[in-house]
């Protein structure tokens, strides 16, 4: 029992002598050390964008810590774990190398009161602060390159997505710009551009300016400008020769005699190198020198770069006689099975053109006059008259016609 008792108390002197050790190696014996490489945190910044105000520069990024407290927190601490932070609240307005101190925290489970801060490096953070000013700049395109000769660029109706740009940051630094510049090289384009891109900060000299303390709201630019193909295309008028008239003896001239367009490549090359703009029948005109206007109409995709709407056709008359007949050989021909028709009018005014040689020489005895009453029914109704010349008038032509009146009945029996 007694032998016991003795094997206790020596076990009491054994863990009693490993706690005083323990105190006194690791809680009560004091601890000191460096950390380095500590960031600096910025508080407040909402505060002083609130007073139109803003950082643009600190002293330093990091600060090192000389430290001393027990040995069980100072284990606990490392260069990550501490906190230092600066506040900006306070700052009222612009200005260089303002002093603010600077706080330090430690992890949770070691209270700020048991770490004793024995040296700081820096001591104090110095910062800059200036008027925070946010303006917009207008976007400024500027073309390089060689343009292809037979291409326009329609650099003037170049279209952007944003014509303004919005640039915030020091008003030292934005009071500087002037425009946002987008560089475009135009060196072999021969499509449409259709692509965004970036832009240049520059000043009203048009040099960059070092905009690294500057936000912005688009970092690009989209631009859509057409790129079409020039090409020139000949103005043309279909002629029906007829009253007298022929190649020989009438003169068609256009104005213009051509137009400049724009277009993709494949419509371009379906229009061809020319644009017939209408039709003309000489028989229908009456003077010796006449004028016609057509409207200049273009496939789709295609534009006309010369801005004339419409094209004069002029069409003159050399060597030819006008004369007017009163023709009362009129012929009846192919009147339906029992029905007969009656004419209306017993003659017929007919206005004939060509050489004047043929024209005074020709009578109204010459001249024969044909309704075809093929496919006509019971009724009074007008029907085409043609008029035919004996072969001794070859270039004899008749100008509009004048159709002839009839009534068609069943026969009397």
């Amino acid at each position: 029992m007694k032998k016991s008792k003795i094997s206790s108390m020596l076990l009491s002197l054994v863990i009693a002598f490993c706690l005083w050790l323990y105190v006194i190696s690791f809680v009560s014996q004091g601890k000191d050390a460096t950390f380095s490489n500590i960031p600096v945190i910025m508080e407040g910044e909402t505060v002083l964008a609130e007073n139109n105000l803003m950082v643009t520069s600190k002293s330093a990024q990091t600060v090192t810590l000389r430290l001393s407290g027990s040995r069980s927190d100072m284990n606990k601490l490392n260069s990550g774990n501490i906190t230092v932070k600066v506040d900006l609240s306070t700052i009222r307005e612009a200005g260089d190398r303002i002093a603010l101190d600077y706080t330090v925290a430690y992890p949770a489970d070691v209270p700020n009161s048991a770490i004793v801060v024995d040296h700081k490096e820096p001591n104090k953070i110095y910062v800059d602060v200036d008027i925070r000013r946010t303006k917009e700049i207008p976007v400024q395109l500027k073309y390089t390159g060689t343009k292809l000769e037979n291409y326009l660029y329609d650099t003037e109706n170049a279209v952007l997505d944003n014509a303004t740009v919005t640039v915030m940051g020091p008003a030292e630094v934005a009071d500087q710009i002037a425009a946002a510049v987008v560089e475009i090289d135009l060196t072999d384009r021969v499509g449409s551009i259709s692509e965004a891109f970036r832009y240049t900060l520059v000043d009203e000299a048009g040099q960059p300016v070092n905009a690294e303390s500057i936000t912005t709201n688009v970092e690009n630019v989209r631009v859509d400008m057409p790129i079409r193909k020039i090409k020139e295309v000949a103005l043309k008028v279909d002629v029906i020769y007829g009253g007298g008239a022929n190649s020989d003896n009438t003169t068609v001239t256009i104005a213009p005699e051509a137009i400049r367009v724009t277009g993709g490549e494949a419509v371009l090359n379906e229009l061809g190198d020319s644009l017939t703009v209408g039709t003309i029948n000489l028989a229908e005109l009456d003077r010796n020198q006449n004028e016609q206007k057509f409207t200049i109409t273009l496939p789709e995709g295609v534009t006309n770069q010369t801005g004339i709407g419409e094209a004069t056709v002029t069409v003159e008359f050399q060597g030819l006689k006008t004369r007017e007949f009163t023709v009362d050989n009129i012929q009846s021909v192919n009147v339906p099975e029992g029905l007969m028709a009656d004419l209306i009018s017993a003659n017929l005014t007919v206005k004939v053109r060509g050489p004047v040689e043929q024209i005074d020489r020709l009578t109204a005895e010459d001249i024969i006059v044909t309704v075809d009453f093929t496919s006509a029914e019971v009724g009074t109704a007008t029907y085409r008259a043609s008029v035919t010349f004996p072969e001794a008038f070859p270039d004899v032509g008749v100008i509009k016609s004048v159709p002839v009146s009839a009534t068609v009945q069943p026969e009397k029996s």
